[in-house]
C-alpha cells in the first residue's frame, strides 16, 4: 500500500512573535528518525510569516505535493494547549505582517463561501488529546491574520478536487522559553498524537469511501513512539 502524502507547515515569527513554536515544530517532526515512524511521505515547510509569499506558497505547495493530509501549524500566544480549528473564514485582518506590509482587500477569494470548515472531528481530536494528559480544545475560528488565511486557502483547494483530502490546522501555545504552559517533549508528542490520528482518520475514510460504509467513531491511533 502507498504511503499517504503528508504536507506539514509552520510558521516564522511575526509582529509580537520573535519566535514561533510551530516552525520548530516542524522542524522536529521532519527529522528523519521522526517521520520514518509516522509512515507516511511527509513534506515539511516552514512559511514566512507574509500575506504575499503565504498567497504564492500555500496554493503552489498543495497543487504541487496534492497531500491527502494538510496540517498547518501556527502560534496562538493566548493558548494554553492545542486548539483544533473547525473552520476558516472568507476574512483578512488589516494588520501588518512580518515585512510589515498590509493587504487592501477584506476578503480573502472574492465569490467565495464566508466560511469553509474541515473534514477532521475536531472535538473528537482534543478529547484524544485529552485523553492522554495533554490540554486541547475544538476552536470555532482560527482568527482572521496569515493562519485563517492559509487555512481557507488550503481548504477551498481540497474542496475542488476529486476525492478526499483532508486539511487540519491546529493553534499551539508559545514554546517553554517563552513562558508557554507545555514543554518541547509534551508540544513535540502532542503533535505525533494528531498526526497519527489524522492518519488514521484518513484511512478509515478512505476505507468507507471504497465499501461505501461510514466512518466509525472507533479508530485505533497507535502512539508515538518514545524518543
Amino acid at each position: 500500500m502507498a504511503r499517504p502524502r503528508v504536507l506539514l507547515t509552520g510558521f516564522g515569527p511575526f509582529p509580537g512573535a520573535a519566535e514561533n513554536s510551530s516552525a520548530w515544530l516542524v522542524e522536529e517532526l521532519a527529522g528523519d528518525r521522526q517521520s520514518s515512524q509516522l509512515g507516511c511521505d511527509l513534506h515539511a515547510e516552514v512559511l514566512p510569516t507574509e500575506w504575499a509569499e503565504v498567497a504564492r506558497l500555500g496554493p503552489g505547495l498543495v497543487q504541487q505535493h496534492r497531500p491527502r493530509l494538510t496540517l498547518h501549524l501556527g502560534l496562538h500566544k493566548r493558548a494554553q494547549g492545542f486548539r483544533i480549528e473547525r473552520a476558516a473564514h472568507n476574512l483578512i485582518d488589516l494588520r501588518e505582517d512580518a515585512r510589515g506590509a498590509v493587504l487592501d482587500r477584506r476578503t480573502i477569494l472574492d465569490h467565495s463561501d464566508r466560511r469553509l470548515d474541515t473534514a477532521i472531528p475536531a472535538s473528537q481530536l482534543a478529547r484524544h488529546l485529552r485523553a492522554r494528559g495533554l490540554p486541547a480544545v475544538a476552536s470555532r475560528s482560527a482568527g482572521t491574520y496569515l493562519c485563517n488565511y492559509l487555512y481557507y486557502l488550503s481548504l477551498h483547494w481540497a474542496r475542488g478536487q476529486n476525492g478526499a483530502y483532508d486539511v487540519c490546522f491546529v493553534h499551539l501555545p508559545p514554546g517553554p522559553s517563552q513562558g508557554g504552559p507545555l514543554s518541547e517533549a509534551e508540544l513535540l508528542r502532542g503533535a505525533e498524537l494528531i498526526m497519527r490520528y489524522l492518519l488514521a482518520f484518513a484511512l478509515d475514510r478512505d476505507g468507507a469511501e471504497t465499501s461505501g460504509g461510514e466512518i466509525g467513531p472507533g479508530m485505533r491511533v497507535a502512539e508515538p513512539m518514545t524518543r
